[in-house]
């Protein structure tokens, strides 16, 4: 069984489903994809977003779906947490335990398509300091983003863990980039980034197939093996 630490299963929210039927759809294929623990993880832009409406509704939609999943006897647990997108000053700022998965001091950074600079770098050891760990979300966006060594060395020294889109190492443009990421051991997470069953489906299991006959199945179980840890360890705090 799986675990997706980063998914926009919450209807009405961002662009993620539109209705709540939705949202049990994609509830419902994940389920079928092998899919046993969630992370919902809203995207959460402090440029546009009141972090108090965010909340809320992201609360709201949450219960919605957890009273579905109770009422159905649906053997699936699911956590949420939003998707934080980069913005200045972000380290000094008193929302990050509000926005970490279930109030962990986990926290699912989304960088900006801009070049990485060593403020940014600053700003993420800086979180650190303060006590949150960094997952760094979908990063085979950036590999041809100007000073991405910068975010290769956070990897290879332990400040951050790497999250890769299930997608990416299926079919697109950044397959190759993934595939070279993995083999280079940047990556410490699969998940499924899914929006809706028909445009970003959850693929976990066809994503984890395709690792273990390319890289063998000790690092498939440890993409998994990793993924289940971070559920674990946000649900103990």
């Amino acid at each position: 069984m799986f675990t997706d630490i980063h998914s926009h299963i919450l209807h009405n929210i961002d662009d993620g489903p539109e209705i709540f039927e939705q949202s049990v759809e994609l509830l419902n294929k994940s389920i079928q994809n092998g899919v046993q623990n969630i992370i919902a993880t809203p995207h959460f832009y402090a440029s546009r977003h009141s972090l108090n409406d965010r909340l809320q509704k992201t609360e709201e939609r949450y219960k919605e779906l957890i009273d579905h999943i109770s009422k159905n006897n649906i053997d699936v647990s699911i956590l949420k947490g939003f998707e934080v997108r980069y913005f200045d000053g972000i380290s000094h700022s008193d929302s990050l335990l509000e926005l970490s998965i279930n109030r962990s001091g986990v926290l699912l950074l989304e960088l900006e398509p801009s070049p990485i600079t060593e403020k940014i770098v600053d700003e993420i050891l800086n979180m650190n300091y303060c006590g949150y760990s960094i997952i760094l979300a979908h990063i085979e966006r950036y590999i041809k983003v100007p000073g991405f060594k910068h975010i290769k060395n956070l990897i290879a020294e332990g400040e951050v863990i790497s999250q890769c889109n299930a997608s990416s190492f299926i079919s697109g443009f950044l397959q190759r980039g993934t595939f070279k990421l993995l083999k280079e051991n940047m990556i410490s997470i699969i998940a499924s980034d899914m929006h809706s069953v028909d445009d970003r489906p959850p693929r976990l299991k066809e994503a984890y197939e395709i690792v273990e006959r390319k890289f063998g199945l000790n690092v498939k179980n440890k993409l998994i093996f990793k993924a289940e840890e971070i559920f674990n360890s946000c649900l103990e705090k």
